[in-house]
């Protein structure tokens, strides 16, 4: 198919998708782990879309697939549905607006997901442009923006750099003085970055990584932060790193409180 067939352009709409709604579907089947049903809505309202030739339901759709396909490890149609998001994407306005904009940050984040750090670059700086023109400087989506900048600088090796937008992330949510799931996140990976820093120059770091790691634990551990889907999806995220430095306890107990909100009737 090619990007003109794909253009936001090419034809006029004769009826949109319930976007709203299927989002929020979409967003109860994610908070208890119906993910094979959450990927058969999104195929279904993609092709309502298509019949419909509603560009900009379709967009949404493709965004929400980006990172459905991304969470599920299906690469294919992750970097599928970023190609098609990017080639609609060219003929909008990305540069003036705040939704584009995170549709594009969405794109990048699952390139870097599948292997493609490096590609991924330009599209987080792009996004990064428009975030910081357009959003308050404590909103809390830059902070997001940041955290995943970091990532595919500390895949590319690009360490120092990647640290300050981990540190900025964590700086920008902690002004806030609110218990943040996404805070523990950052320290996680912060504590991954210091490890595989440290192990480039044949060095360790493990009062570093220990810091982060208990940063990040008290976090999650706190009575103040809301066990709801969002945090179960971050104790799945962050269990891994505590089995990969030895905290074998925190990993089962991170896993069980995800099963248990994920079970939850």
């Amino acid at each position: 198919m090619s990007i003109d067939e794909k253009c936001c352009c090419v034809k006029e709409p004769i009826g949109t998708i319930p976007i709203g709604r299927v989002i929020d579907k979409i967003d109860n089947l994610f908070a208890h782990n119906q993910m094979d049903e959450a990927g058969e809505i999104l195929r279904y309202w993609e092709g309502e879309a298509r019949a419909l030739y509603d560009s900009k339901g379709l967009l949404e759709i493709l965004s929400e697939e980006i990172g459905y396909y991304r969470k599920v490890g299906d690469k294919e149609r992750g970097l599928r549905a970023v190609d098609e998001a990017r080639s609609m994407l060219a003929c909008m306005n990305v540069e003036g607006s705040v939704n584009n904009a995170t549709i594009l940050l969405n794109c990048a984040t699952t390139m870097k997901a599948f292997g493609k750090p490096d590609e991924a670059i330009p599209l987080y700086e792009q996004a990064k442009e428009v975030y910081e023109r357009l959003l308050p400087p404590d909103d809390y989506r830059l902070a997001g923006l940041y955290n995943n900048f970091a990532t595919a600088l500390k895949d590319l090796e690009r360490y120092d750099e990647a640290r300050e937008y981990f540190l900025e992330a964590i700086g920008l949510l902690e002004a806030k003085q609110e218990v943040f799931g996404e805070i523990a996140v950052s320290y996680v990976n912060l504590a991954h970055l210091e490890f595989d820093a440290a192990y480039s120059k044949g060095e360790v770091a493990d009062d570093k990584v220990d810091e982060c790691l208990k940063k990040a634990w008290d976090l999650l551990d706190s009575k103040d932060i809301k066990r709801d889907g969002n945090y179960a999806f971050i104790c799945e995220k962050c269990a891994p790193a505590y089995e990969f430095f030895g905290y074998f306890m925190q990993r089962a107990e991170l896993e069980k409180r995800a099963n248990e909100i994920y079970n939850a009737k």
